[in-house]
């Protein structure tokens, strides 16, 4: 439910026997914004509690943002549920609104994204920035801010490494949905698909023979590493998993507009840098305690790469017509973030 205090009532004075209404006093509002990781996630810990940081210090205390103390709705359904009212906003993997919005998507298209997380989330704001944001993709929500986490690699459960195509063919993979799914299916493999936070229930029961679409530290978040024997990497990855910060229209329409300017200046591009790379942080730890465990680390062969890339552009060929409907070049798209991705990880070294 939205959590609004009613404005308080205009004063009305009397001067020279006239009745003078005052302006009515804007209250405080209070965004009640869900997380659904698991709570005890450093998303729902560190990284959303920043954003209520950066939101009261902006406001002056006259907006505040609430946690739920666990989510209110599954992983896929945080745009309704923001849309719907039962929260006031909420972060999405983009995945899950990819039929609702197009732009955002040039992250999650194969072997385009990178392994780092800063350079990826500042260029992924910046790339909405020039290409979609006049595009009014995200509707009945206001857009805050762009995360993009660290590439996506490719993991055996069993003792055989993941080398080549006919490996991932000859056995059976979880992977996140839409692009990591297609692209393993393109191989043959048959496929298990689901959110990242279910990848343990599936994985731990020897479901599956090996795993694919997130990068090295998920195995060590998402307790992996015991049933993990090895992680193959590759130059360029198979999918970058990146995530949208919303709130809802309605009770954006509720806060004082220049409370609404303060609080875009402190989101955006500069949110998106801040969450990147503490990410990129929590990569860098997680990766060493999943190899000091003893998971093998393979080096993906260029000529394999190509094999792959090639069974994806396809979804790559998909993206730049659909966003070729709404008269926005999908090549120079990708251009711009790839370059993006450069400069900004120049400076992340600099």
């Amino acid at each position: 439910m939205s959590i609004a205090v009613r404005p308080v009532p205009a004063v009305v004075a009397l001067a020279g026997g006239l009745a003078i209404s005052a302006p009515a006093a804007r209250a405080g509002e209070t965004i009640l914004f869900n997380c659904f990781f698991p709570p005890q996630h450093f998303m729902c810990t560190e990284m959303v509690p920043e954003l209520g940081n950066r939101i009261d210090k902006a406001t002056e205390g006259r907006v505040k943002l609430r946690i739920p103390p666990k989510s209110v709705a599954a992983p896929p359904d945080q745009y309704d549920a923001v849309v719907n009212g039962v929260v006031d906003g909420a972060l999405q993997f983009n995945t899950f609104i990819a039929n609702r919005v197009s732009g955002v998507q040039v992250a999650h298209l194969p072997f385009v994204g990178s392994e780092d997380s800063e350079p990826a989330s500042v260029a992924l704001w910046r790339t909405y920035q020039k290409f979609f944001a006049d595009k009014g993709e995200y509707k009945d929500v206001v857009l805050l801010s762009l995360f993009a986490s660290n590439g996506g690699e490719f993991a055996s459960t069993i003792d055989k490494p993941i080398r080549t195509v006919e490996d991932i063919a000859g056995r059976k993979m979880w992977a996140l949905p839409g692009t990591t799914a297609n692209v393993i299916k393109a191989t043959g493999s048959p496929v298990v698909s689901g959110p990242a936070v279910q990848m343990l229930e599936i994985i731990s029961k020897g479901v599956v023979d090996g795993y694919t679409g997130v990068p090295t530290s998920s195995t060590e978040q998402f307790k992996l590493t015991p049933y993990t024997k090895s992680i193959t990497e590759f130059s360029r990855k198979i999918f970058q998993p990146s995530f949208s910060f919303f709130v809802s229209s309605k009770k954006w329409a509720k806060i004082d507009k220049k409370d609404q300017d303060a609080i875009l200046a402190a989101t955006g591009g500069d949110y998106a840098r801040w969450i990147g790379a503490l990410q990129d942080v929590k990569h860098k730890a997680n990766v060493k305690q999943v190899f000091a465990a003893g998971v093998k680390r393979i080096e993906g062969a260029d000529a394999e790469l190509e094999k792959l890339v090639k069974l994806g552009q396809p979804i790559v060929d998909d993206w730049i017509k659909k966003v070729g409907d709404m008269k926005v070049d999908g090549k120079a798209v990708i251009e711009f973030y790839r370059k993006a991705i450069v400069e900004e990880r120049a400076r992340v070294k600099s």
